[in-house]
This record gives C-alpha cells, sequence and structure tokens, in this order.
C-alpha cells in the first residue's frame, strides 16, 4: 500500500458486501468524515466476502475480504473500526449472506465482531466499535464490556446493559456525500428510463415484515385515498436491499387502477438512485432506520412503520399509528424531521474518535491491496448493461405509443387537416 510504511493503517469493517444499500451508505459517510478529519491515515475497507463477492451495491469499489483466520498471518492494521449492524452471532451472519454457519465460521466474522479477535489474535493494535447495532438475537454482550464501544442507537446501548457510548446513526450526515448535481443527474435518468415519474411523488420503503405491519392496512387505504384525491400524486417503492429474495411481507401494493401510479425502482438501483428518489419527494415512508434516517438527511418529512425494531430510530422521527391517520398531513407538506442536535452529537463522536487514531504505524506490514480490478469492472459493467436495457425498453414503450396513435381513427381523421393547414402556412411566408 502506497505509504503504509509512514501513515497508520486504519481498517473499516462492515457488512459492506451484502447488498444492503445502508450499508454502503455507513461507508460511505464513514469514510468521508474520517478521511476529511485525518488525511495523515490510510483508511481501508474490510468485510466478510469483500472483492470475493463483489455486489452492485459496492459501487465498483469491493472492501478487502476477511483473510481466513488460520492464515497465520496479522492483518497488518494500526486501528480498527467495527461499525454497523454486526452485533449477531454465527447463525444470524450466515442467514445476512445465505451461508452455511460453517462457511461463515471460517470467516471468524463473529468473533472479530464481538471480541476484535481474529485467529485467537488482536485483529489491531487498537479495535473501536463505533456507531454499532444489535442485529442478532443471541449476543454475549459480556464479551463487549470492556471494550470501546459506541451505541448506534437506545435499543443497542440498553441491550450492551447501558456500558457503551451513545454515537448515533451516522446516516443522519447522509447528505453530505450527495452532491447536489450527483442527485440531479441520477433523477434525470431514472426518469428517462421511466423508474421515476414526472410530477409529485411520496416514497415508501419496503423492508421484509412491512406486510404483517399494524398499520400497513391503514398505510394502503391512505396512500390510496391521496392518489385518488390528487390525480398528479404518484408513488415510488424503494428497496434498500434490492438484492433480497422477493418475500410476501415486503411488498406494497394498492388495488385498482390506482396501482399504474405505483413505481417501483429497478434492482439494479444504486445508491445516488435511492437518494435522487428520496430527494425530491413531498414524503419518504421509511420502513428501516436507514430509510428512515437517509430521509431526515435530505431534508425530506418522513414517517416509519412500526416493523418490530424497537428504538432503533432517531426519537424525532414519528410512528405511524396502526390506522395511519399520520399520512395527510405527512403529504400536504409538514416539516422536516429535526436533527440538529443529533447531528452534533455524531460530529463530536466522528471528532474524537478520529483523534484516538494512532498518528505512527506500530504493525508489521501485510499485503492489504486487494486485486479487485476485475470485479469491480464486471459490476459496473453490469449495471450499465441494466440501465442501457432500461432505456431501451422505455424507448420501445415511447415508440409503440406513437405507432399506436399514428394507426388511430382520430390520427387518419386528423392527418389531412393537419397536413393542410401546414400547407397554407407556407404559402403565407
Amino acid at each position: 500500500m502506497a505509504g503504509a510504511a509512514e501513515r497508520p493503517v486504519v481498517g473499516l469493517f462492515g457488512a459492506f458486501d451484502t447488498g444492503e444499500l445502508g450499508e454502503v451508505a455507513l461507508r460511505r459517510v464513514l469514510e468521508s468524515e474520517l478521511r476529511g478529519r485525518r488525511q495523515d491515515i490510510d483508511l481501508v475497507v474490510l468485510a466478510p466476502f469483500g472483492a470475493e463477492r463483489p455486489v452492485p451495491g459496492d459501487e465498483g469499489r469491493p472492501a478487502l475480504p476477511l483473510p481466513h483466520p488460520d492464515g497465520g498471518e496479522p492483518l497488518g492494521l494500526d486501528a480498527l473500526i467495527i461499525t454497523g449492524d454486526v452485533l449477531g452471532d454465527g447463525a444470524h451472519w450466515a442467514a445476512r449472506y445465505r451461508v452455511t454457519t460453517e462457511a461463515m465460521a471460517d470467516r471468524g466474522v463473529a468473533t472479530l465482531a464481538q471480541t476484535g479477535s481474529l485467529g485467537g489474535r488482536d485483529a489491531a493494535a487498537s479495535v473501536t466499535w463505533f456507531a454499532v447495532g444489535g442485529a442478532g438475537s443471541e449476543l454475549d454482550v459480556a464479551r463487549l464490556g470492556a471494550k470501546d464501544v459506541w451505541a448506534r442507537d437506545p435499543a443497542t446501548q440498553e441491550l450492551l446493559g447501558g456500558t457503551a457510548v451513545q454515537s448515533g446513526d451516522p446516516l443522519l450526515l447522509a447528505r453530505r456525500v450527495f452532491p447536489p448535481d450527483v442527485v440531479r443527474r441520477r433523477a434525470d435518468l431514472l426518469r428517462l428510463s421511466g423508474a421515476l415519474p414526472t410530477g409529485r411523488r411520496a416514497v415508501i420503503e419496503v423492508v421484509p415484515g412491512l406486510g404483517a405491519a399494524h398499520s400497513y392496512a391503514g398505510l394502503v387505504d391512505a396512500i390510496a385515498a391521496a392518489l385518488l384525491a390528487d390525480p398528479k400524486l404518484s408513488v415510488v417503492v424503494v428497496d434498500l436491499d434490492p438484492t433480497r429474495q422477493p418475500h410476501p411481507d415486503s411488498t406494497f401494493r394498492v388495488p385498482g387502477l390506482l396501482a399504474e401510479r405505483v413505481h417501483h425502482l429497478p434492482v439494479w438501483v444504486g445508491l445516488d438512485d435511492i437518494a435522487a428518489a428520496m430527494s425530491g419527494s413531498v414524503a419518504v415512508v421509511a420502513g428501516s432506520p436507514a430509510g428512515a434516517h437517509l430521509a431526515a438527511s435530505l431534508g425530506v418529512p418522513v414517517s416509519v412503520v412500526d416493523t418490530g425494531l424497537g428504538r432503533r430510530f432517531e426519537s424525532a422521527i414519528p410512528v405511524l399509528a396502526a390506522d395511519a391517520s399520520g399520512i395527510p398531513a405527512l403529504l400536504a407538506g409538514t416539516e422536516p424531521v429535526a436533527i440538529d442536535q443529533p447531528m452534533q452529537t455524531l460530529d463530536a463522536a466522528l471528532t474524537e474518535l478520529a483523534e484516538r487514531l494512532p498518528r505512527a504505524p506500530v504493525a508489521r506490514r501485510t499485503t492489504l491491496d486487494p486485486d479487485a480490478t476485475t470485479s469491480a469492472l464486471a459490476v459496473l459493467q453490469q449495471r450499465l448493461v441494466d440501465e442501457r436495457t432500461a432505456l431501451q425498453a422505455e424507448l420501445s414503450r415511447l415508440q409503440s405509443e406513437l405507432d399506436h396513435l399514428r394507426a388511430s381513427p382520430e390520427h387518419r381523421i386528423a392527418r389531412p387537416i393537419r397536413e393542410g393547414y401546414q400547407r397554407w402556412q407556407r404559402r403565407r411566408t
């Protein structure tokens, strides 16, 4: 790694290779914030499989894969930051990656996430858990009792017995990593490909368990009523984990002809596309903390559907009642959620984290550079193919509509009148 002999190497470990765009957003925010505060470090990103299993969500920048814990070689990190919803057991990690428990145990992921060790040794000279969340029901919190842990939310802080400091969710700072011109260009492309409608739109984030939520039926009725009342309103359905296997409880539909005004973002979308869909909307109904905090960061009015996640959301974000009675007010243009205080808390926590990072290298160097050029290019090429396919499909649809209009009786009647008028206009000029 260039400069590794002179600069401390800091690892950032998380579930960045799952296809979950919430984890991609977390990675992007933390990379930006840490590099902005400490330009004297080399920051490397690690994930359980990383470049070995590239996913569209990694944006062509796959993380480094964790080495086999029995390989005998240390990671060569001066510091390691473990972040995101990583506090789960081996069964949770296996289900998340859709692999066997044995395959995940071979990576030592659960042990690393809960103890900071890999292959029986410390993964780095110093290990910090920053903005971590509890993702599994079976968790030996005693193993984290003496560690340097910053909880992502009150639920995780309570899970850890109140011993962890609360940092807040870094996604509340996500607006800093979305340049307005990038968001605008992505929105234009989504409209051109037919994925994003013109006019007013509301965004609904689907998650597993949405269909089973107490407020789901009320949400469907409230959205249907809003579509009936406002012919210019459309609904855009987004999924922060587009690679997730479809599930009956992770869909959103309205009855009858109104379904034509419900648009689903295609599975090839990236984080910038989600941000573009949200940023221009009148409101967002979120099903996950990542979706809610991303919308709040973008300054969009947001409410959340209670899917049993407990106190994982920023407390200022309202939770929909069972009858979804808050939807009309939300769509009418309520004020965005006030997040100034949690943003200040996050800024202070990130500044303290950056100050704790080493100023000089202390670990023995190993080869950390990924050979991921091929996988990154493959992901980007596939994304280009998907976008071109979507554009071609939209152009074909428009051409079919034009052909249909030309073949219609109205067109055949109007054509000689129009051509006669055009000839008369030319004679006059």
